[in-house]
């Protein structure tokens, strides 16, 4: 038993060795500046941290939010995952401390007397027994495989949380994107519903001149016709709405039902444009993270499969009492034990060691080539949304101008069938014109805010806030505070 701490003190002497490379960064090039800068952007000190869907001043869409975060089935389903990869990430833990097990006995026998070779006289007919033992066993983690596997393990875990991550960064963004284009087909019902009150004005106009005989009835049938045709049109809108207001639902993890709106589409602020440098998306985004700790796991996997060419070394030992009589079972006489040490190795395997390093490595450098994807694919989806939140301010300053010009086309119209001047044509086109031009306001002050959706998820904004730790505590990296060889 004197030897146990010197043991101890070689062993974790030993461990320090550890198979396979140490994890470095893949180098990645990024821009050192976006492609299309956005004027005026709002500095991002810390963008991971910003809980960015308040900035548009809806007291509702942050209850929805709020809600999905609690109730979304997909994210649940990835805080259960989080959970069951923690638990592996322990079980690969608790294979770097000695497994130790005890056991008990307690047994009383009688002898047949009346056997062919009779008994001894000092042979007793009843006798007892009494045992307790316990045995340690504890594998030398000489070649460090143990250290990479939880190495391995602790990134499959980091990775499964950043995924978590990224599943609830896309939940919060679908459901800001679900409740701005729930508001513009609110908007577009409204504009129908008028729309449809204008054209029955014209019907009274069209009814007015023919019965005064400035008119006729081909007139009237024509602007009936335009208001049916509207009218068509409103029940579709509604059935947009009951749609969207079901897939909103779902995002939100409740049956199919109506959602509620605090405010219009009109009325909802824009939120300063975050715009940090192209190297911060690295940092920011789960996925890109996510990446890195899958590229961080295989690169460990590759020492695990190392160290399997070198022989496993385990410390045994087997300690305890044995007694036949109870009053002397906890006394040294009774004491028995051993130590001792078991060696495994493998002769000969086929090149089945051989194979799993070169499988190892070939998923190693898959990952690599997956890390560098994902950041390019970040990049790209960051550009996208600056040029497409960029375009889309453009196009709203084009439709103003456009829709001053139109309403005073549909006045002009207007002014020149009531004076006996134009024609009925004239003020359907006009109105016409007017609708064409409102849908497409609508439309774009939509695109407007579901662009900076876009960008606030591109750079990888407000994941922090929402999705809080699953895990209490669980270390980043304890093989890091090893040294290696």
């Amino acid at each position: 038993m004197r030897l146990l701490p010197l043991l101890a003190l070689l062993t974790g002497a030993l461990a320090g060795c550890a198979m396979g490379p140490d994890y470095q960064r893949p180098e990645v090039v990024t821009p050192a500046a976006w492609r299309t800068p956005e004027p005026g952007a709002a500095p991002v000190a810390d963008l991971a941290n910003l809980a960015w869907w308040e900035s548009f001043g809806d007291t509702q869409l942050d209850a929805l939010v709020k809600q999905a975060l609690q109730n979304n089935l997909d994210i649940r389903i990835a805080a259960g995952r989080v959970r069951q990869y923690a638990a592996r990430a322990d079980l690969a833990k608790a294979q770097q401390l000695p497994e130790v097990g005890l056991r008990g006995s307690s047994t009383r026998d009688k002898l047949s007397e009346e056997r062919q070779v009779p008994l001894s006289s000092r042979t007793p007919v009843n006798s007892a027994a009494y045992e307790l033992q316990a045995q340690v066993s504890w594998e030398l983690d000489l070649w460090g495989r143990v250290q990479r596997t939880n190495e391995a393990y602790l990134a499959d875990l980091a990775a499964t949380d950043e995924d978590r991550r990224a599943i609830t960064l896309t939940v919060v963004a679908n459901v800001v994107s679900g409740y701005v284009q729930l508001m513009a087909l609110d908007r577009e019902l409204a504009l129908l519903k008028q729309d449809v009150a204008n054209r029955q004005e014209v019907i009274r106009l069209a009814e007015a001149r023919q019965q005064g005989g400035a008119g006729t009835m081909l007139q009237v049938m024509q602007a009936r016709a335009a208001l049916e045709e509207t009218a068509a049109a409103v029940p579709a809108k509604e059935r947009e709405i009951a749609a969207a207001e079901n897939g909103l639902a779902i995002l939100l993890g409740t049956d199919p039902a109506t959602i509620p709106r605090s405010t219009a589409l009109d009325a909802l602020k824009a939120p300063p444009v975050p715009q940090g440098l192209p190297s911060s998306v690295l940092e920011q985004r789960p996925d890109v993270r996510m990446a890195e700790a899958n590229l961080r796991a295989a690169n460990a996997r590759i020492g695990v499969a190392k160290a399997e060419f070198f022989p496993t070394i385990s410390l045994t030992g087997l300690f305890g009492y044995a007694s036949t009589d109870l009053s002397r079972f906890v006394t040294e006489p009774a004491l028995f034990g051993s130590v001792g040490t078991q060696l495994v190795a493998k002769v000969f395997d086929g090149g089945r060691n051989d194979a799993s390093v070169r499988e190892a490595e070939a998923v190693q450098a898959l990952h690599v080539d997956a890390y560098r994807r994902a950041v390019r694919n970040a990049l790209m989806e960051t550009e996208d949304a600056l040029v497409y939140h960029q375009k889309t301010v453009q196009r709203l300053d084009a439709l103003a101008r456009q829709m001053k010009a139109v309403k005073s086309v549909a006045e002009l119209a207007q002014k020149r069938y009531q004076g006996g001047q134009g024609t009925l044509f004239e003020v359907l086109d006009a109105e016409r014109q007017v609708t064409a031009a409102q849908r497409l306001q609508i439309d774009a002050l939509r695109d407007e805010h579901l662009s900076l959706v876009l960008i606030y998820k591109a750079l990888g904004g407000g994941w922090k806030v929402a999705a809080p730790d699953v895990l209490q505590s669980v270390a980043a990296d304890d093989a890091a505070s090893s040294p290696k060889n």
